[in-house]
């Protein structure tokens, strides 16, 4: 027994130590970003299997700095080594194939390869097309291979040369410099010049030039929209004509689909587009374009495929991810859909599927194995990801897919084919391993939705913060509802309607018998005056003056159930119109309402006094407490709305929110204008200058509180300074 127990604690302690050991061979964490941007860890989907370098390859000359990466269909690897004039051609398990150097071109004189940063393989029935961007040369070089029986690439030849394009549009001077290619199934080329930034070179197979694609222009500042109307029609042109587009590389689907990336956006543009989780492409690092040069990119997730989402902070794993927006040099097509993008900066690799939405994120710098110090390219290579390192001694990393990333793919491959119900297989297996991958929910949900389980559906959609997918749902669930208890709902708008002009019509009878001159006003009285007042605001608010038909308890009362209707408005929409609620602050919510309300009437009181304003600051008070009225009155029943209509009904919501503030608007403007006995064009100058009187007060109360805090923590330092010394 002694030696059993013995062996079962060696046993423990070796299974202890191995523990650590096997996690720590991966030297990157691998994760996501939640709808608020907070980091989230997830299992590794790919990590290193091993490092290929020259030696490894049987290079007899290392590779020095090399530039581009690919894979064939047959998953053949060919590497694009400028600085030694070559494109390397590797068998699938990384042995050499072949090196493309040196040439008999169609002249019959012997040529070769000049600092040659891209390549392209295109399979032609059988046989591998390899387009070279000969970059010094500037022209693309083709060579022509026969694939065997085991998928290898054998004879390989020189075909043909695509010289530079020449066209009219292009401007004088015009230099080409091809880095990057993509071919098309019809033999369109599509060329990444580094000195062109008018877009995408489009060419014909024979190399007639067709035109630019996705050339974008800058969009103009309001300084300089303004200047401009100064400038000359030279310098409109100029500004006009600013492209900051320079392409660094391109890929193209099965489907024709161009896929670019660019690094040279301004800055403060992309990451505000990212922090507003912008689905539009104006300041994407990568676009999917179509034939006519339109960024057909689905931006689906809770943040743009744009690389990294915490742009400002440090992030949970304490890597630095202040270094600003990410840097993008190259795009890779994986199956399914899925595509993968790399930063140079953090030297990371993040993944999304066909709709832009995050996969996983993966990658870091340093010189472990799994690890890069100067990313060159990436590519799939089947089931595998490779990753070129350009530093000396160059090499690329072959990553393995894991258990996780085998059925994470498998669930995407599914849904791409429509095979909802074997998606959700996967997507189950995809949170055993990850119950915090928001996709997974997402995947599940879709396919209780098409089974018909909305109830069910509506969990998996509310786990994720899809508000589309549960309003979907909802949608559904509410026709099923009304296609039972049809009769119930025009019961029920009779029935309000009834007793809202129940309401109304009492409301307008104690108004009526309330117009005698009274000292005073019952609460009550002054509660239904309201009524009056929003209706007829000219009768309203001069009676409200001159006769004292409210007083301050209602106005008090109404100012309160404008705090509750914003408060009510925040915590009390549905789901799918409020995904992600935050906590509310109730004393905030009250100085939001407040606070503009006594800014309005203290500016409106000095500068009415000023010019001859015929009210007291009671009776402004008093004015702007009745004018608020219509905002709960439109907030209220809104919020109620927004768990009867579905999101793509909220045009409505907004529409009534919308209408209570113009209202309010309407019923302050007025009221000031009947309280003070101003013209229209007078209280129109009045009103402006009240807004500019609120801003001058709050820069002085800032100004006030700032010099009280800093004599505060004089006071305070300087009685700490006595009795540490006493």
């Amino acid at each position: 027994m002694k030696k059993v127990l013995r062996i079962f604690i060696l046993l423990l302690c070796v299974a202890t130590l191995l523990a650590p050991t096997a996690s720590a061979l991966v030297p990157y964490s691998t994760y996501t970003y939640d709808i608020d941007g907070n980091y989230v860890e997830s299992p590794h989907a790919y990590v290193p299997d091993r490092m290929v370098n020259s030696a490894a390859i049987g290079l007899q000359t290392n590779m020095k700095t090399p530039s581009d990466l690919e894979s064939d269909r047959y998953e053949n690897v060919y590497i694009a080594d400028p600085n030694n004039n070559r494109i390397i051609v590797l068998n699938k398990d990384y042995t050499l194939n072949a090196i493309l150097t040196t040439f008999v071109n169609g002249q019959g004189v012997p040529d070769k390869l000049d600092g040659p940063k891209g390549v392209f393989i295109r399979d032609a029935e059988g046989k591998n097309e390899i387009y070279v961007c000969d970059s010094n040369n500037a022209r693309i070089v083709v060579f022509i291979g026969t694939v065997d029986e085991n998928g290898k690439t054998v004879d390989i030849a020189f075909d043909h040369i695509v010289e530079a394009p020449y066209s009219p549009v292009m401007k004088e001077g015009h230099v080409y410099t091809p880095v990057a290619c993509a071919v098309d199934t019809a033999g369109r080329i599509y060329v990444v010049s580094s000195t062109t930034n008018e877009g995408v070179i489009s060419m014909n197979s024979n190399g007639d030039f067709l035109g630019f694609l996705g050339a974008q222009r800058t969009a103009p500042s309001a300084w300089q929209i303004f200047w401009r109307m100064f400038q000359t029609k030279e310098q409109r042109e100029s500004l006009m004509s600013q492209v900051p587009t320079e392409y660094n590389n391109i890929s193209i689907d099965e489907s024709g689909f161009v896929f670019v990336t660019t690094s040279s956006l301004d800055k403060k543009k992309a990451a505000s587009a990212i922090s507003t989780h912008a689905t539009s492409g104006d300041f994407a690092p990568v676009k999917k374009l179509n034939a006519q040069g339109e960024d057909v990119m689905m931006r689906t997730g809770f943040w743009p495929p744009s690389g990294e989402v915490t742009v400002v902070h440090y992030n949970n794993v304490g890597h630095d991810a202040s270094t600003g927006i990410s840097q993008i040099t190259d795009v890779a097509l994986g199956p399914s859909g899925v595509w993968s993008i790399c930063d140079a900066v953090r030297q990371r690799f993040y993944t999304y599927d066909s709709r832009g939405k995050l996969l996983y994120i993966f990658g870091d710098k340093g010189p472990q194995l799994g690890n890069s110090r100067n990313l060159g390219a990436i590519c799939y290579q089947g089931d595998k990801f490779l990753v070129l390192d350009r530093t000396e001694p160059s090499s690329f990393t072959v990553y393995k897919r894991t258990a996780y990333g085998d059925a994470l793919f498998a669930a995407v491959e599914n849904v791409e084919e429509r095979n909802y119900d074997q998606s959700a297989v996967h997507w189950n297996e995809v949170l055993l391993r990850n119950s915090n991958f928001d996709e997974a929910y997402i995947g599940i949900g879709d396919s209780l939705y098409r089974a018909g389980d909305y109830k069910g559906a509506q969990e998996y959609y509310r786990s994720a913060y899809d508000a589309e997918g549960y309003s979907k749902c909802f949608s559904r669930i509410r026709k099923g509802w009304i296609e039972k208890y049809i009769l119930v709902i025009p019961i029920a708008i009779v029935v309000i309607a009834w007793a809202l002009s129940r309401f109304f019509k009492y409301a307008n009878k104690v108004n009526e018998k309330g117009q005698v001159l009274k000292e005073k006003r019952s609460f009550w009285e002054a509660f239904l005056y309201g009524a009056h007042v929003i209706f007829h605001p000219f009768d309203g608010f001069w009676d409200l003056k001159h006769e004292k038909r409210g007083n301050f308890k209602a106005g008090i009362f109404f100012v309160a159930i404008t705090i509750v209707g914003f408060i009510y408005s925040d915590i009390g929409k549905s789901f799918w119109y409020q995904p992600n609620p935050e906590g509310i602050d109730f004393f905030n919510e009250i100085l939001g309402v407040v606070v503009p309300l006594a800014l309005w009437c203290v500016g409106n009181w000095c500068l009415t006094t000023l010019f001859e304003g015929e009210g007291s600051f009671k009776d402004i008070v008093l004015a702007a407490c009745y004018s608020v009225i219509p905002l709960p009155m439109m907030m209220i029943p809104a919020t109620l709305l927004t768990h009867i209509l579905t999101l793509e009904e909220s045009a409505i919501i907004d529409l009534l929110i919308g209408i209570g503030y113009v209202w309010a608007a309407f019923l302050l403007f007025f009221g000031v204008m009947v309280t003070h006995d101003y013209s229209f064009g007078k209280n129109i100058l009045t009103v402006a200058g009240t807004l500019v009187a609120m801003v001058f007060i709050m820069f002085i109360a800032v100004l006030f509180s700032g010099l009280l805090s800093k004599i505060s923590s004089f006071i305070v330092n300087i009685f700490l300074e006595l009795s540490l010394r006493v």
